[in-house]
């Protein structure tokens, strides 16, 4: 995977475009962190890399949320543990 500076992308659009042609796909940097990923993608199948991406997105955000939940513990609880807090919480929102 190729890392491109933001810089380059702003002053020359142009080699930037010819190494995605080339790659298929960039890292976009900022002082050196990466902030964004440039896909190449034909004009038919725009909207089939971009629901693509939405389920990464959200598969990794999923990922995330069942480590978090494993680092607190959470992931242990028992299906009667699980109602008790149902329980708990709708109470708080009724309220």
């Amino acid at each position: 995977m190729e890392f491109v500076p933001y810089r380059q992308l702003r002053n020359q659009p142009g080699q930037v475009r010819e190494r995605l042609a080339e790659q298929g796909q960039l890292v976009i940097t900022h002082e050196g962190q990466p902030f964004a990923l440039m896909v190449s993608v034909e004009g038919a199948r725009l909207e089939d890399v971009v629901v693509l991406l939405a389920r990464l997105r959200a598969q990794v955000a999923v990922s995330q949320m069942r480590e978090q939940a494993r680092r607190r513990g959470l992931d242990r609880l028992t299906p009667p543990d699980i109602d008790r807090e149902i329980r708990s919480v709708r109470r708080s929102r009724r309220a």
